[in-house]
């Protein structure tokens, strides 16, 4: 009868297969991870690099979440000496606020809203020494909160900056070993490029000048000078370290420009610092600006690079290594 045929279907033995006990039991022992039973405690780090760069410093910190699930909320906060001033940030697109001071110190904020879990962000921040003779240090606290909804704090240990002021020992040396010199293994450049901040073309003759007189103020030893293309090198040592510095003074593309080269880099850039002050404060007492904000360092705002001019107020200039364009003043 049709009815006992579909009942001795039923219980066959190969319709119970469609049950698939075993897959059913294989789903549950997969592994599902949920905040909740995460542990992040240690694997939120904090690493930090003070290093020179150029004629300034660079701040690298480098921030790994190294869990598996990510921490939101997240603020740094650096503390830095009055001495220095933050002229550049990396990534560009990192929205830097302006610093305050506190506590005699100057401090700056940034934050992002969330670190996502195996994935780490590093800022770098590039400093300027405003003067010398000074020391500090710079502190980064960085705040989270973690996936159990706590608020954790990392402090990194300090580091300490000394910037001795220098005395310039000046060096004879020939015209002929300036290249030579450039040239040896493990020589550090740097440049600082300026702009001067007014309506009318400034004179070039009155600039080189400038940069002469502070040059041999300081005791560095002439080396040659090249008054038509008004470049000037100079050459000396510090009393201190006894690392010498080559020193060229350059006119060039409506930039005033010294260029160094040394084996110290940290002597490189106080040379650099105490010369580019000394022209900043000449030229603000010989009245052709009202203040030094008005004179202007020609670093690309992008990718730190010397700008190939100073341009005229509200025109463009592209840098020539990333092309990125920019209004200077």
């Amino acid at each position: 009868m049709p009815g006992k045929k579909q009942k001795s279907e039923s219980n066959s033995p190969q319709d119970l297969v469609l049950f698939k006990n075993k897959e059913a039991a294989k789903i549950k022992k997969s592994d599902k991870f949920t905040f909740e039973t995460i542990d992040q405690e240690d694997k939120i780090k904090l690493l930090n690099d003070f290093r020179p760069y150029g004629g300034h410093y660079v701040l690298s910190l480098q921030l790994s979440n190294e869990s598996l699930a990510p921490i939101s909320e997240v603020k740094v906060k650096i503390s830095f000496p009055l001495f220095f001033t933050i002229i550049r940030s990396y990534p560009p697109t990192l929205y830097l606020p302006e610093s305050f001071e506190e506590e005699g110190m100057s401090k700056v904020n940034i934050e992002f809203d969330e670190l996502n879990e195996r994935s780490s962000k590093k800022i770098n921040l590039h400093f300027a020494p405003l003067s010398l003779g000074n020391e500090g240090e710079i502190r980064t606290i960085v705040s989270y909160v973690n996936n159990k909804d706590y608020v954790r704090v990392i402090d990194s240990d300090p580091v300490s900056i000394i910037l001795d002021k220098i005395t310039i020992n000046p060096k004879i040396i020939p015209s002929s070993y300036i290249r030579e010199f450039s040239q040896i293994p493990g020589m550090k450049r740097a440049i600082i490029s300026l702009g001067v901040g007014i309506l009318s073309k400034g004179d070039p003759g009155f600039y080189f000048n400038i940069l002469e007189q502070v040059f041999l103020r300081n005791n560095l030893q002439l080396i040659a000078k090249d008054a038509d293309k008004k470049i000037l090198w100079f050459f000396g040592s510090d009393l201190e370290s006894r690392d010498d510095v080559l020193v060229v003074g350059q006119i060039v593309s409506d930039k005033v420009e010294i260029i160094g080269s040394s084996k110290n880099h940290h002597v490189l850039i106080s040379f650099l610092t105490l010369f580019s002050n000394e022209f900043k404060e000449q030229i603000l007492i010989s009245e052709l600006v009202t203040s030094l904000d008005q004179i202007y360092d020609l670093e690309c705002k992008y990718c730190g690079a010397v700008l190939p001019f100073f341009p005229k107020r509200g025109e463009e200039v592209t840098c020539r290594k990333c092309n990125y364009e920019q209004i200077v003043w």
